[in-house]
């Protein structure tokens, strides 16, 4: 039996967002790019700090103490919360303006004179909009213990960037987790978990030896003076409420993720205080049980998956039976395991991953997330009958990316305080009745041992139970979503006397963030949160279109591009609809494992031979980069290498400008490299301009 992280709350989906890190090779080359440039700068400028001064806005630091004029400072308990701003501690690349901060106040507000603190992590980023309105968009990320900060230099553009054309918005790392301090990360856990993904332990083995790495995580913690008692979701909730008040803000918007949403439930309770709107997408509410509910949910969307196949005539056609394939591939994977070399893009290298018939089952439940990968599942089935493996690699190649944002820590002092106590082995079992299939991913008897370790308390009873308000709320889901129903939305709405319940056809979880259609809702009903949204673009969504096979590839227009990268302006071509992922690189995107991007960048001081030999070392390419020809441009002549990396071909155009040099890099699938030369590559060289 394979194990990764099997306490997690999404069973096994370390990060209920996790499409923050679907570009994983880009994201690695940006990575790359950013570093080289940022040297190139280093060297030309002598700084002490080649890192900082590029990656984020710094600001002069200033604490404020707002008055309590506004509902949740706790003046009588005999503090005030602390808003201090300082320089952004993530690396992100982005020419919004935005600055960062630190909020201050108590780790237990029973008892705030024991000199213990948290301090959270927050950045607000300024709308684009010239009249944007006063109040803004506060996020709360899932998990929970899902980081929010560290993973915006790979999701921010695509995902949260589009946001502030409507209102400022506000992100931070909750209590615990990410860059917030003290955190309760589990190193110890993350270690020995990634120490066996090749092993195939028994199921006793197992839970036995993450038990005592959870232990010795616990025991790590309070020995550092940490109240374990002290981070869930009521102190999470008193937390948003304090910052509020810090940083002088009269009325903002609550936009809850998967956790997230009971976090802006817990909020809607406890503080009302200055909410003017609330987004509940995908939501997790204080009175369902999580554990017990989870197979039948997974099940609920195993159905509209086999469903979708067989009402789209080329899926049905390919991949008919699908569902009697699917559990016979999972029990000749369970019977007879492969190992499978599978890249740590954030990390370097390559790990070997058993694939049995867990890691199958929790493959596809973590693809039941995603827009993007949902199409993908029929072939990769397909794909794993043949023995083929390219798709699940990739697909835990973003697992392994995902777990580095997820405080294992948290997510336990979480669920343990305010889930499990509200469940019991029996109820886990009676909701395994008639599933046995799905059995493995979801056992609970490791989880409840596990809390009985972690000794974070037990929440009221009110942490059982539905919350009702008046707060203007919309709550969304979508129809494949495998951990948070739309049936828990729906019930939701039924206790929110002013919400409007919508279902998105095709998409999974976390749909607020998902397309046009969800987010002009979201928009519309921001701009007068006390009228129905318009809903007629959900009538219109498309169902899910099933990636075939062969099907060739849509013909490339080319549009033209100038951006500014690091000081240096650059411009070209790229194809129309390519989305711009990080500084001046472009991904097709076409689903959550299509790679094929293309990336522009100017080197300060470094020959091109160094920028391909350092491509070469950054990602392991299976040979040096061979040089394949010469291309003629009005900026003189590129040389053009190429190189191979697992199954992708990475395409280097290098010249040299005199004292830097400009480079062009193609990262595609061989299938389609030929015709990416062609039609984007020979152009691209054409094209390039820097000034």
């Amino acid at each position: 039996m394979t194990s990764y992280s099997e306490y997690d709350p999404d069973h096994r989906a370390p990060d209920p967002d996790a499409d923050d890190n679907r570009n994983a090779i880009i994201a690695g080359v940006i990575t790359a790019l950013v570093s080289l440039a940022v040297l190139g700068f280093f060297i030309l400028r002598n700084q002490p700090d080649p890192v900082a001064a590029p990656t984020t806005t710094q600001r002069t630091s200033v604490t404020t103490q707002a008055p309590d004029t506004t509902g949740g400072t706790d003046i009588a308990a005999g503090y005030t919360p602390l808003f201090t701003s300082a320089r952004c501690e993530f690396d992100l690349i982005t020419d919004a303006e935005h600055e960062c901060g630190w909020l201050t106040v108590p780790e237990d507000r029973q008892d705030p004179g024991n000199g213990r603190e948290v301090q959270l992590h927050v950045v607000r980023f300024a709308s684009t909009a010239a009249d944007a309105p006063a109040d803004p968009i506060i996020y709360l990320d899932g998990g929970p213990g899902g980081s929010t900060l560290d993973p915006l230099q790979f999701s921010f553009g695509q995902l949260w960037e589009p946001l502030l054309d409507d209102r400022d918005l506000i992100m931070f790392d909750q209590r615990g987790v990410g860059l917030s301090l003290p955190s309760l990360d589990c190193p110890e856990e993350r270690k020995y978990s990634l120490s066996v993904l090749d092993q195939d332990l028994d199921s006793e083995r197992a839970q036995a030896a993450e038990l005592a790495v959870i232990s010795q995580c616990h025991d790590r913690l309070v020995a550092e003076g940490i109240d374990l008692a002290q981070y869930n979701s009521q102190e999470n909730a008193a937390d948003v409420a304090d910052l509020r008040v810090a940083l002088g803000i009269d009325e903002w918007n609550l936009l809850g993720i998967s956790y997230g949403t009971r976090l802006a439930e817990t909020i809607m309770r406890d503080h009302p205080e200055g909410v003017r709107s609330v987004i509940l997408d995908s939501t997790y509410t204080p009175d369902v049980d999580l554990f017990a509910e989870g197979p039948a949910n997974f099940s609920r969307a195993l159905a509209k998956l086999w469903e979708g196949c067989r009402l789209d005539s080329d899926c049905a056609i390919r991949y008919s039976n699908l569902e009697d394939r699917f559990f016979a591939l999972v029990d000749r994977y369970e019977a007879t395991p492969t190992r499978v070399p599978v890249r740590d893009f954030l990390n370097g290298g390559s790990r070997d991953v058993l694939i049995d018939g867990e890691w199958i089952l929790g493959t596809v439940f973590q693809g039941l997330y995603s827009e993007q990968v949902i199409p993908l599942l029929p072939q990769m089935i397909e794909e794993l009958e043949n023995n083929e493996t390219s798709t699940i690699s990739l697909l835990t190649s973003n697992v392994l990316a995902n777990v580095e944002f997820i405080s294992v820590g948290m997510n336990l002092s979480v669920q343990c305080n305010e889930e499990l106590p509200f469940t019991t082995q029996d109820d886990i079992d009676e909701g395994l009745t008639g599933l046995e299939r799905l059995m493995d991913p979801f056992e609970g008897e490791f989880t409840l041992e596990t809390c009985a370790a972690w000794k974070s308390g037990m929440a009221a009873p009110l942490e059982n139970e539905p919350v009702s308000s008046d707060i203007p709320t919309l709550v969304m889901a979508g129809e494949y979503d495998p951990i948070t129903p739309p049936s828990w939305g729906a019930n939701a709405a039924t206790f929110l006397t002013n919400s409007t319940f919508v279902e998105f056809t095709g998409l999974g979880h976390g749909t607020s963030i998902a397309g046009d259609c969800p987010l002009s809702i979201v928009f519309e009903f921001l701009a007068d949160p006390t009228a129905v949204p318009d809903l007629d673009c959900t009538v219109t969504m498309a169902p899910v279109d099933f990636a075939i096979p062969g099907e060739p590839p849509p013909p490339i227009q080319l549009v033209s591009f100038t951006e500014d990268f690091v000081g240096t302006e650059i411009s070209g071509v790229v194809p129309a609809g390519w989305e711009p992922v990080g500084g001046t690189a472009f991904a097709r995107g076409d689903s959550a494992i299509d790679q094929t991007a293309i990336i522009f960048q100017v080197v300060p001081l470094i020959s091109p031979e160094s920028v391909v030999s350092f491509f070469a070392t950054q990602f392991e390419m299976d040979a040096e980069p061979e040089r394949t020809s010469t291309q003629e441009s009005p900026l003189g002549v590129w040389q053009v290498f190429r190189g191979d990396a697992d199954e992708f071909s990475i395409d280097i155009a290098a010249i040299d400008l005199g004292g830097s040099t400009a480079v062009i890099v193609l990262i595609s699938n061989p299938g389609e490299r030929e015709q990416l030369l062609g039609d984007l590559l020979l152009p691209a060289i054409q094209a390039f301009r820097t000034s």
